[in-house]
């Protein structure tokens, strides 16, 4: 009796550990495929200036990573990054929880969410500079984009839980501090922690991508601009990839979490 638990624990971490082996090995093969397209598209090119070779690449990054003034854009993008997903998901959760308990609320909030999901994002940018400066613009068109993201993720998770076991726990008065911690959160968790794993990839993305257009000072879009500026195509693509890696990294780790918080509640 006593061993029945311990072996389904080890199940489980076995389990968690080939799920995490599993995605690993499935990004190194995407990673080889896409080098690769570089070395095939490098030969047929036969341009440096269009399309560096790789071996140029990883010295530039090489060098990149011993520059101090690399990290430096580099915390400040991450720390972006960061603070937007952060300010996304804390307001997007609270949102998700009026519009499940209200649904006036709800459906007062559907438009405006539907309107700020087909806003554009250059258009948006071009406006928030502005208004603020080339720092803060990112994050706030971070936001804009990632808020009806984790707000209708979100919200799904919340409608996913099973409606028959939230009525009884009204019914029998079960104190909320209950529902949520033995009810919602073992139900809506893991769901979300998946959006949100992708939610902070594309917040990469999003934040370097405005970097670019507002030329952020001491930024990873900005080095990206710059080098752009004086076809420095090298560290160019160097700074490419190191964004498309740290996104990999980002979402990688968030869905190991969530792999484990669903492991945790079952």
């Amino acid at each position: 009796m006593w061993g029945e638990p311990h072996m389904s624990e080890k199940a489980k971490g076995k389990k968690w550990l080939n799920i995490v082996w599993k995605n690993a090995w499935q990004t190194l093969v995407a990673l080889a495929f896409l080098v690769v397209v570089w070395l095939v598209a490098q030969k047929s090119v036969g341009n440096e200036l269009l399309v560096p070779s790789f071996a140029d690449c990883v010295k530039e990054g090489w060098r990149l990573m011993r520059n101090d003034g690399f990290w430096t854009a580099f915390f400040n993008t991450l720390g972006r990054v960061l603070f937007a997903f952060f300010i996304s998901f804390v307001l997007a959760a609270i949102f998700a929880v009026i519009a499940y308990t209200v649904a006036p609320f709800r459906r007062i909030l559907s438009p405006i969410v539907t309107l700020l999901r087909s806003v554009p994002t250059l258009a948006v940018l071009l406006i928030v500079l502005v208004w603020t400066n080339a720092a803060t613009a990112p994050i706030v068109v971070a936001f804009l984009s990632l808020f009806p993201m984790l707000y209708a993720g979100i919200l799904a998770a919340l409608f996913s839980v099973d409606e028959e076991l939230v009525v009884m726990s009204r019914v029998y008065n079960v104190p909320w501090q209950r529902r949520v911690l033995q009810l919602f959160l073992p139900s809506a968790a893991p769901y979300v922690l998946r959006e949100a794993s992708a939610a902070i990839a594309f917040s990469l993305k999003l934040v370097v991508s405005a970097e670019v257009l507002a030329n952020t000072y001491k930024s990873l879009g900005g080095m990206m601009q710059e080098a752009r500026l004086y076809l420095e195509m090298p560290t160019l693509f160097a700074l490419v990839v190191v964004t498309f890696l740290v996104g990999i990294l980002l979402e990688t780790l968030g869905a190991a979490i969530a792999t484990l918080v669903e492991r945790r509640v079952k």
